[in-house]
C-alpha cells in the first residue's frame, strides 16, 4: 500500500468517525479517542516520510527521479465526485498553497481549477476536519448538541411525544394515534473570524500552515458558538437562539432559590424532579466555575457526603449526584442548567471557509485570513431543559 492510498484511508476513517459522533451513534468514546490519536500519529509519520522523499528528489535535481504512485500519475479530477476531490491530497496542497501565495504544480492547478468548477473551491476535507475538531476541543457544549451541515434554510422534525401501544379486544379495530412531531426552522447567520499574520506565513510548510490557521479559526469560532448555544439573542440580532433566552421559563421547568441565599441539596433535587424521565439518561448540569467551586462543591448530604464528585485528573468524571457536570463560563453566576443538550439543534448552512487578502494588511505587510461560516441554532424541545436561578428580590 503506497503512502497516498493510506493517507486517503486515514482521512476517510476520520470523516467516518466524525459522522458517527454527529449522528449520535452508541460508540465507545475512549476507543474512538485512542483510534483518533493512532490515526493522527500515523498520518504525521506518513506526511514526514513523504516530505523527506520529495526533498531527496528535489536535491537530486530530477523532476521525476522516482516513480510517483499510480494514483498521482493518472489522477482524473474531472471524474471525481466533489467529496473525493475535496479529500484528495492534491487539492489540499493546492488550496493551502493558494492561500499562502505559493506557486502550484500542474497537478495542483488542475485540482484547484476542477474544484472551482464543481465543488466551489471549498475547504479541503482534512482542513475542515481540523477546524471542526478544534471546535469540539474548545467548546464544552458543541460536542453534546445536535449538529448538521445542510446548505440553506432547513426545517427539522422533532418527535416530542410518542403514543404508547394500546390494548384492544381480539377481532376489534385498533384506533390510530399519531405521534406528536414539532419542527425547528433554522436560517443562517454569518460567523466571521479574521486572522492577521505576517507575510512570513508563505514560508511555512503546508502542514504547519494548515495546523495554525485551522486552530486559530476553529478556536475563535468555538468561543462564539459556545456563547450562542446558551445566550444567543436570535434572529433580531442575527445570531442563533440560545437556550436561556429561547425558552419560556415557568414553574414547570424552573427552580428558584431564595434571594440572597445559595444553592443547596434540595435545589438540585427539585430540578431533577422537574426534568421528564426520558431526558435523564443524557442529562448534564451546566454552570460556570464560580458557581461550581464557590457553591456547589460545598454542598453535602445529611451524612456529610459531598454531592459533587471531583477528579482533578479527569474532568469528564466530574458529576453531581451521578449526572455529568459541564463547566461553562457563559452561564450566569449562581445559575444552573439541567438538560439533554442533544435537543439543541445547530445547522451549518455553510461550513467554515477560509479566504485571504493581501490588500487588507498592505500597510503592515501582513496577510489577513478570513474564516466564515453560516449557521443557526435553537433549542428544539423546551421540556428537555430545567433552569435553576436565584429568585429576584
Amino acid at each position: 500500500m503506497n503512502w497516498e492510498q493510506r493517507l486517503k484511508e486515514i482521512q476517510n476513517r476520520k470523516t467516518e468517525i466524525r459522522s458517527q459522533l454527529e449522528g449520535g451513534e452508541d460508540i465507545n468514546l475512549e476507543d474512538v479517542e485512542k483510534e483518533l490519536h493512532t490515526l493522527q500519529d500515523e498520518e504525521a509519520q506518513l506526511e514526514e516520510k513523504r516530505a523527506k522523499a520529495l526533498e531527496i528528489r528535489n536535491a537530486m535535481g530530477a523532476e521525476r527521479s522516482f516513480e510517483k504512485p499510480k494514483e498521482e500519475r493518472g489522477m482524473d479530477f474531472a471524474n471525481m465526485t466533489p467529496e473525493e476531490l475535496l479529500a484528495s491530497q492534491e487539492y489540499r496542497s493546492a488550496y493551502l498553497k493558494s492561500l499562502q501565495g505559493k506557486p502550484l504544480s500542474e497537478l495542483e492547478s488542475r485540482a484547484l481549477t476542477t474544484a472551482a468548477n464543481s465543488a466551489g473551491a471549498a475547504v479541503p476535507t482534512t482542513t475542515l476536519n481540523r477546524i471542526i475538531d478544534k471546535l469540539r476541543q474548545t467548546s464544552a457544549l458543541f460536542s453534546r448538541i445536535s449538529v448538521s451541515y445542510i446548505p440553506g434554510n432547513v426545517t427539522l422534525p422533532v418527535a416530542n411525544a410518542k403514543n404508547a401501544a394500546a390494548w384492544k379486544a381480539e377481532g376489534t379495530d385498533g384506533t390510530p394515534q399519531d405521534d406528536t412531531v414539532s419542527e425547528v426552522t433554522l436560517a443562517g447567520y454569518e460567523l466571521i473570524k479574521l486572522v492577521e499574520i505576517s507575510a512570513a506565513a508563505s514560508a511555512m510548510t503546508i502542514d504547519a500552515f494548515e495546523a495554525y490557521i485551522a486552530a486559530e479559526i476553529g478556536r475563535q469560532m468555538a468561543i462564539a458558538v459556545e456563547n450562542a448555544i446558551l445566550n444567543g439573542a436570535g434572529a433580531n440580532s442575527n445570531q442563533p437562539t440560545g437556550i436561556l433566552p429561547g425558552i419560556t421559563w415557568n414553574a414547570s421547568n424552573k427552580v428558584e432559590y431564595a434571594a440572597g441565599e445559595t444553592l443547596e441539596y434540595d435545589t438540585f433535587m427539585d430540578a431533577l424532579a422537574l426534568l421528564p424521565t426520558m431526558y435523564h439518561p443524557n442529562a448534564v448540569f451546566v454552570m460556570n466555575r464560580k458557581t461550581l467551586f464557590g457553591q456547589v462543591r460545598k454542598i453535602k448530604t445529611t451524612d456529610g457526603t459531598p454531592i459533587f464528585a471531583y477528579n482533578a485528573q479527569d474532568r469528564a468524571a466530574m458529576s453531581i449526584l451521578g449526572y455529568p457536570v459541564v463547566m461553562d463560563d457563559y452561564m450566569p453566576d449562581g445559575e444552573v442548567l439541567l438538560g439533554d443538550l442533544d435537543y439543541y439543534f445547530m445547522n451549518f448552512a455553510l461550513a467554515p471557509t477560509i479566504e485571504t487578502s493581501k490588500e487588507a494588511g498592505f500597510r503592515s505587510g501582513k496577510l489577513v485570513y478570513r474564516g466564515l461560516a453560516v449557521a443557526d441554532g435553537k433549542p428544539a424541545l423546551p421540556e428537555a431543559f430545567v433552569r435553576v436561578e436565584e429568585a429576584s428580590v
